[in-house]
């Protein structure tokens, strides 16, 4: 595939510009520093809440940007200031978490103000099936414990970026998207064999993407994105130029205008090197 002009590149973490042991290797931040060098704005999308966007990415020379929650916020970190965002109304949100809350062998999450939070009271860590030691790490280190979640919530009608479930079995959490798929108010994905993942329907890292380069002035042709899980559909689908990783399922595979290497093999610095470098 010739090279093509590339104004701005989103990028998924888990899975894409991540190892399997949450690391950016020096290769790709210097692959990574080099497009900015060039103009181009790089940006972590990620499902990610604000707080738990990684250093090592940020501290990248040059990133001005971070896409979140799935695209549900968008933040300008030079400004320190949000610059879109898209949420779950709270009405919706609480209706959402009662039905969430009773469903067995899972645990559910709120996303709002940049954070992830939990209830004290009921919550409990799940060692969801195919969960790394990484990602137990990144767990541990990000949930906000609150009494009573759901009455606070119900009194100060909060809506929320994202809601997030994890599941002690990928049956459960099949049967869970089934239902929500029906909901015409939200959009429902997955990054992994063990949760479940839930923004506004008129969310996604693709709107997102575009929100953003509505503002910078950068056209839809001009943004290249890199996934490999479903909630990366949204914006393989919309940006100009979709670039899924090796080690993608097969069907996000099918979305995809290139197929670069493994996140094991720097896999996006390789197809950032190959199209736009």
């Amino acid at each position: 595939m010739k090279k093509r002009t590339i104004k701005m590149i989103g990028l998924d973490l888990d899975g894409t510009v991540f190892n399997e042991k949450k690391e950016i290797t020096p290769h790709t931040r210097d692959v990574l520093a080099e497009a900015i060098r060039r103009g181009i704005v790089v940006l972590p999308a990620t499902g990610r809440p604000q707080a738990g966007l990684p250093q090592q990415f940020l501290e990248i020379p040059g990133v001005r940007y971070a896409l979140t929650a799935n695209g549900s916020r968008i933040l300008d970190l030079e400004k320190k200031e949000t610059v879109y965002e898209s949420l779950i109304p709270w009405k919706t949100a609480l209706e959402l978490i009662r039905l969430m809350a009773g469903r067995p062998g899972s645990a559910w999450e709120a996303y709002y103000n940049g954070k992830c939070f939990v209830d004290r009271d009921t919550y409990r860590f799940l060692d969801g099936p195919g969960m790394t030691p990484a990602v137990k790490e990144y767990i541990h280190k990000t949930r906000n414990f609150w009494p009573d979640l759901i009455s606070y919530m119900e009194e100060n009608r909060i809506s929320v970026e994202k809601l997030h479930m994890v599941f002690e079995d990928t049956k459960e959490r099949d049967h869970m998207l089934t239902l929500l798929k029906q909901d015409p108010r939200i959009d429902a994905s997955f990054a992994t064999s063990f949760n479940l993942e839930v923004i506004s329907a008129s969310s996604g890292k693709g709107n997102g993407l575009l929100a953003l380069g509505k503002i910078l002035g950068i056209r839809q042709e001009e943004i290249m994105a890199c996934g490999d899980s479903w909630n990366d559909w949204d914006m393989l689908k919309k940006a100009g130029l979709s670039v899924v990783m090796e080690n993608g399922d097969e069907e996000t595979k099918k979305l995809a205008d290139f197929i670069t290497k493994s996140n094991e093999e720097d896999g996006v610095a390789w197809a950032i090197e190959q199209l736009v470098l």
